[in-house]
């Protein structure tokens, strides 16, 4: 079953919403961004859904010591890296014991050259924007990741997904997980609940040919 990350989370109500709709993973985005959200509000969100543990913290080009600061004090096991953070970079949070999700943002071939220098938990693959570090609303082209079976075991796939066209993306890619912010959204920040209600429900039900693998991020 495709797991789903819900990302670009700013209140309480969205997040207990996603949890309760079955959703695997919820993002905190701590770079700048239209759903960036402070240390409290992040403490806010998982105060108001105490028994789900699998938040993610969304960094980009941070200093190692704010990640690690903000990470110990929230309590973040997951760790998602979506800049230009080298493999030297995501090693020093892997070797602490953190889950790493290294973001490559995919405009050509050229884009995943640099894939086999990271030894992270996963990847995740969004689109390349010179705007902006994500959430665009665009989808890349999947034809870029379609033929590469050594990283199906173990990505998160991002980028313009939403109710239209999740399936085809599921049946196409198989991917671990797919992680979504605009496409459940009514507002920057604010998720829309048939929205969201249906891109799970589809990812859930969606089935892929694309074997099962073992769940890696806890």
């Amino acid at each position: 079953m495709t797991r789903v990350k819900i990302c670009g989370n700013t209140n309480p109500e969205d997040a207990r919403l996603a949890v309760s709709l079955g959703a695997d993973y919820l993002g905190f985005i701590f770079a700048p961004s239209k759903r960036r959200v402070s240390r409290q509000q992040a403490s806010e969100i998982m105060a108001a859904t105490p028994d789900f543990k699998r938040f993610v913290g969304v960094f980009v080009n941070q200093p190692k010591k704010e990640v690690e600061t903000l990470a110990r004090d929230l309590g973040l096991r997951l760790l998602q890296f979506h800049g230009e953070e080298t493999a030297l970079y995501c090693r020093h949070f892997t070797e602490l014991g953190f889950e790493v999700i290294k973001t490559f943002k995919v405009k050509d071939a050229m884009s995943l050259k640099r894939l086999d220098q990271y030894n992270v938990s996963a990847f995740l693959f969004d689109t390349f924007s010179k705007d902006q570090a994500g959430g665009t609303g665009v989808p890349f082209d999947w034809k870029l990741i379609e033929e590469k079976p050594f990283i199906r075991e173990r990505f998160f796939l991002a980028g313009g997904l939403n109710a239209e066209n999740l399936a085809d993306a599921i049946r196409r890619l198989g991917p671990y997980a797919v992680d979504v912010a605009s496409g459940v959204e009514s507002v920057p920040g604010r998720k829309d609940p048939e929205r969201l209600r249906r891109f799970i429900e589809i990812a859930k039900h969606t089935q892929t040919q694309h074997a099962e693998t073992r769940p890696f991020l806890t």
